[in-house]
């Protein structure tokens, strides 16, 4: 029985350009991270520690004192730590992110392999021999995958743990419209006869079913995603797989459980709101933030309208209910002031035509903030 810990899409290096207020602070949660997760892995017994490709943002750009850092939290795992090149730092032999990762390597004690060939790499766990079969990425984008030479492999399933470790995007799973990052299928992955897939890309988990607290079985394929959430359009908690894998003669039985590595989370929240009372506006964005940790970064959009005093406040009540998170922003080009009548007349005479036209919709909101649109519109 073997077990393996899976990360991915770690990007290291990433620029956080957005948020310059806090990235060092997000830049240094990610190395925290990966501190967490070797030590969860070396907790939980794991022989292998495998990333499945983006360790990096970027093959140039990445400062040397991050890759070393890198190098040093993975050789600080007692297995063997296997990372693969993905479509970000992807490998031909003349990156500069790589170059830095071997210098790296030669200054420490360490049991990590870089995958640079497609070929069988062999790893001894206690009686178990485990084989794997990797398709790297060797450009940025691809319009096909590199599981052919896997494919044609005479793969021994007695008595052999095989492992397939890939890069790249899943059909159905992963948004990949112009099918330009090294597509994959699930019915094309499960066709090669390895044990489990472990797979990169994606930064949301799948399966996503995969409980923290008990074994899940019957799958073969798995992403871990991110470890820890990299942007607004990115809705997890951060995670890393732990795989157990059971090899009896041919037959083999594979469980996987999560494990939460990330730290910071970023919520992009929806908010409508209409002119119930007083407080809609500040009763609405507390709903919206109930349980989100201080150790956030949100992002409010707010549509639909409120009462005047509440219009004319909504920069302080959101700063009283988000100012708490590490950084926030609010989006409200579609909240605007309840239209009353006191409205209309202090904007137009109560003899103009705009005046009883709006007067004439009072019954109608919609049609109310259409016309108050419009008109608005025209004046200006």
């Amino acid at each position: 029985m073997i077990k393996i810990f899976v990360t991915g899409d770690n990007h290291f290096g990433k620029k956080y350009d957005r948020y310059p207020q806090i990235r060092d602070q997000l830049l240094e949660s990610r190395f925290v991270c990966l501190e967490n997760m070797v030590k969860e892995a070396e907790k939980q017994g794991c022989g292998l520690f495998v990333v499945t490709g983006d360790l990096f943002d970027s093959i140039n750009g990445i400062k040397v004192a991050d890759v070393k850092r890198v190098v040093n939290i993975l050789a600080g795992f007692g297995g063997s730590v296997i990372v693969l090149p993905g479509n970000h730092d992807y490998y031909t032999g003349e990156e500069k992110v790589w170059n830095d990762f071997h210098k790296a390597l030669s200054s420490v004690d360490h049991n990590i392999t870089l995958i640079t060939e497609y070929r069988k790499y062999e790893f001894e766990q206690g009686e178990d021999k485990v084989v794997v079969y990797p398709a790297f990425c060797d450009s940025k984008h691809a319009k096909e995958n590199k599981l052919g030479w896997i494919k044609a492999e005479d793969i021994s399933k007695d008595g052999v743990i095989n492992i397939g470790i890939a890069h790249g995007a899943l059909k159905g799973i992963t948004p990949d419209m112009k099918e330009e990052y090294f597509l994959m299928t699930e019915k094309e992955l499960i066709s090669i006869p390895v044990d489990a897939w472990l797979i990169g890309h994606t930064h949301i988990p799948y399966p996503a079913e995969l409980s923290a607290d008990e074994d899940t079985y019957s799958y073969r394929i798995f992403n871990a995603g991110t470890h820890e959430q990299t942007d607004l359009h990115n809705n997890t908690a951060g995670y890393g797989f732990i795989i157990t894998i059971e090899k009896n003669g041919v037959e083999s039985k594979v469980a996987a459980r999560k494990y939460v590595s990330g730290r910071i989370r970023y919520y992009d929240l929806t908010v409508k709101v209409a002119p119930d009372s007083e407080t809609a506006l500040s009763d609405a964005i507390s709903k919206a933030v109930e349980g989100i940790a201080e150790n956030s970064i949100v992002r409010v959009k707010v549509s639909g309208s409120v009462k005047q005093f509440e219009y004319q406040e909504r920069g302080k009540i959101y700063k009283d209910h988000l100012e708490k998170y590490l950084t926030y922003e609010v989006e409200d080009a579609e909240l605007s002031e309840e239209i009353t009548m006191d409205v209309i007349q202090t904007e137009y005479a109560e003899t103009s035509l705009a005046s009883r036209l709006l007067a004439e919709l009072m019954d109608n909101s919609t049609e109310l903030q259409m016309a108050y649109d419009l008109l608005k519109e025209c004046r200006e």
